[in-house]
């Protein structure tokens, strides 16, 4: 299955929600920022002695109260990490001595999580479900004084896409009563993704895993209606 088509089906995933409305749904938004517990990249020699350790972005939810009997949550989120100057490159020749540049890395998430939620009272909830991702990673090594224009930009690009696990425990405030309004938005979230299919062209992957573990902290708005 090629990544196009799984995306599209992450797509009719997120969207197939919205085609049985009912009373009492939810959608909310609201800027990310987290931690990465654990990532398998920060293992590899492109990092240098840096690690990623913090993402950030924004995520989108929608909570149906009824769907099938259960209440079911689904987000998307987006999430970024960048690293300037991981390495260093020292020219050594006699025509640009001691000049220097340098390679910069960067993480994307593309996230889809669903979740099936519980109550603790009126306005803390928390849920469990499966999560999917596709995850970019990118190095980008800018090298002005290579002689050939060829040379002188290298990028190289990853694609994969993860399946993993998510657990959260929110905290939504209502603005007023009735059936309609607005609301106070918080959630913590643990997530867990390994990679499975890998967009590797010519490359050797056959070593090479995808492990991630993020914890991240949302803090936006929604509505209820």
């Amino acid at each position: 299955m090629t990544l196009k088509k799984i995306v599209l089906l992450c797509s009719i995933l997120l969207t197939f929600p919205f085609c049985n409305l009912f009373a009492q749904n939810q959608i909310s938004a609201a800027p990310v920022v987290g931690l990465y517990l654990y990532n398998s990249e920060n293992s590899l020699p492109v990092m240098g002695d840096e690690n990623y350790l913090l993402n950030y972005g924004f995520e989108l939810g929608y909570r149906n109260k009824n769907l099938f009997g259960y209440t079911i949550q689904f987000d998307y989120s987006y999430l970024y990490s960048g690293i300037d100057s991981v390495l260093k490159f020292i020219i050594t020749n006699e025509i640009e001595p001691n000049q220097a540049f340098y390679s910069d890395v960067s993480l994307s998430l593309n996230t889809i999580d669903i979740s099936v939620i519980g109550y603790f009272g009126e306005i803390f909830s928390f849920g469990f479900g499966p999560s999917f991702s596709v995850v970019n990673r990118s190095i980008n090594v800018e090298n002005p004084y290579a002689f050939d224009e060829e040379y002188k930009h290298f990028e190289d690009r990853l694609a994969s896409f993860n399946i993993g696990l998510i657990g959260l425990i929110d905290m939504r405030i209502p603005f007023s009563g009735g059936n309609n309004y607005w609301y106070f938005y918080s959630e913590l979230k643990i997530r867990y993704l390994h990679g499975f299919f890998y967009d590797e062209g010519l490359r050797d992957l056959d070593d090479y895993d995808q492990n991630f573990v993020t914890a991240n902290l949302a803090i936006g708005i929604g509505y209820n209606f």
